[in-house]
C-alpha cells in the first residue's frame, strides 16, 4: 500500500478503520466482506457531498477550457454544470446503484455517488437538496470574484488538475508516499504553485500540514531540478467562505513536512509491515479509544460483525453502543 494524508489520518483515528478501509476494501475482490468494506468507504454524508461536486466540476474540462482559454469564469454555467451533476448523482445514490454487483467508480463514471443517508434509509428532503444547490452557486460566485487568483492561474502554464505525485524516502523498505493536488501549475516566472479547493463551513480548520505535504511532494517530484522551497507557492481556497490562505514554504517547513511523513511511514510500516490483506490478522489492530470515532465511522457495522465472528463480543457490544 501507499502512504497518503488520508491513510495517515485513518491510522491515527483507529487502527481497525485503517485496516478495513485502506487495506481490506476492494472494489473488485470476490470476497463479499472486502466488497462491503469498499462500499462503506465510499459513503459520504450530504454535508460533504457539495465539496465533492465542486471538486469534480473544477477538475473537469469544462473548467479548464474556460480558465486556460483566458475567458472569464461564468459562475452561472459552472453552477448549472454542478447542479446537473448533483441531479444525476442523487438519482444514482437514491437507487442504491453503488450496491449493484460489480459496480465501481470507473464503471459508473461521474454519476457515481453513495450518500450515507440513502444507505442508512434516512430521508433527504427537497429543502435539504435546495440548500446543497444554493451552496454550489455560492461557491462558484465566490470563485468568479477572485480576479487576482484567477489571473495568476490564467497567466500560468502546464496546468494539471487532480495531479497525483508518488515519492519515496531513502529507506526503500518503507511504503511509497502519494499526494493528489487539486490544481498545480507553473506561474509566469516558471515556478510551481498549488491551489487546494475547500468547500466546508468550518472557519477554524487547519490544513497547513496538508498543504505543506503537497509542497514536499512538489519538491521531491524531480520535475523541477534545483527548485528552492521558497519558490513553491501553496494556496488554500475555501470557496464557500470565500477565504484564501497562503501557506509559506521554507526550508525549515519543508524539513518539518518531511519529518512528519517519514515518521508516519515508519508507524505504518510497523503496523502493516508490507503485508497484503491476505496475510493480515484483523485481531492485531486495536479498536478506537474515543466513542465519537466509532459513532461517525462508515465501517462501523462491518467492524462489529467481524469482531463478533472473531469471538470478541465484548468489544463488538462496546462499539454498537457507540454507534447507536
Amino acid at each position: 500500500m501507499k502512504w497518503s494524508n488520508s491513510a495517515h489520518q485513518a491510522m491515527r483515528r483507529c487502527q481497525r478503520y485503517f485496516a478495513i478501509a485502506h487495506i481490506m476494501a476492494s472494489a473488485t475482490a470476490r470476497d463479499p466482506d472486502r466488497r462491503e468494506a469498499y462500499i462503506l468507504k465510499q459513503l459520504q454524508p450530504l454535508a460533504n457531498w457539495q465539496g465533492s461536486l465542486v471538486h469534480q466540476v473544477l477538475a473537469s474540462r469544462f473548467f479548464a477550457d474556460n480558465i486556460l482559454a483566458g475567458r472569464p469564469v461564468d459562475a452561472a454555467a459552472l453552477t448549472a454544470a454542478a447542479q446537473d451533476l448533483a441531479h444525476r448523482q442523487f438519482a444514482f445514490s437514491a437507487a442504491r446503484r453503488y450496491r449493484e454487483p460489480g459496480m465501481t467508480k470507473a464503471a459508473a463514471g461521474d454519476e457515481y455517488c453513495a450518500l450515507l443517508e440513502h444507505d442508512r434509509g434516512r430521508e433527504i428532503s427537497p429543502e435539504q437538496l435546495a440548500v446543497v444547490h444554493a451552496k454550489l452557486g455560492l461557491c462558484f460566485q465566490n470563485l468568479a470574484s477572485q480576479h487576482q487568483l484567477l489571473g495568476m492561474i490564467q497567466a500560468g502554464s502546464d496546468h494539471r488538475a487532480e495531479f497525483s505525485i508518488t515519492f519515496r524516502f531513502g529507506d526503500r523498505r518503507l511504503p511509497a508516499a502519494t499526494a493528489t493536488l487539486d490544481l498545480a501549475f507553473l506561474r509566469a516566472d516558471g515556478q510551481p504553485t498549488v491551489v487546494d479547493w475547500k468547500a466546508g463551513e468550518g472557519r477554524t480548520s487547519d490544513y497547513s500540514r496538508q498543504l505543506l505535504v503537497y509542497g514536499l511532494a512538489i519538491a521531491r517530484s524531480g520535475l523541477w531540478p534545483g527548485l528552492v522551497p521558497e519558490a513553491i507557492q501553496l494556496y488554500e481556497f475555501n470557496l464557500l467562505t470565500n477565504r484564501i490562505r497562503q501557506h509559506r514554504m521554507t526550508a525549515e517547513r519543508l524539513d518539518e513536512a518531511e519529518d512528519f511523513v517519514y515518521r508516519s511511514l515508519v508507524e505504518m510500516d510497523a503496523l502493516v509491515g508490507g503485508r497484503a490483506y491476505e496475510d493480515l490478522d484483523l485481531s492485531e489492530f486495536e479498536v478506537a479509544d474515543k466513542p465519537t470515532t466509532c459513532q461517525f465511522c462508515n465501517e462501523g457495522p462491518l467492524c462489529v460483525r467481524l469482531l463478533e465472528e472473531a469471538g470478541r463480543p465484548a468489544e463488538a457490544i462496546a462499539i454498537q453502543g457507540r454507534l447507536w
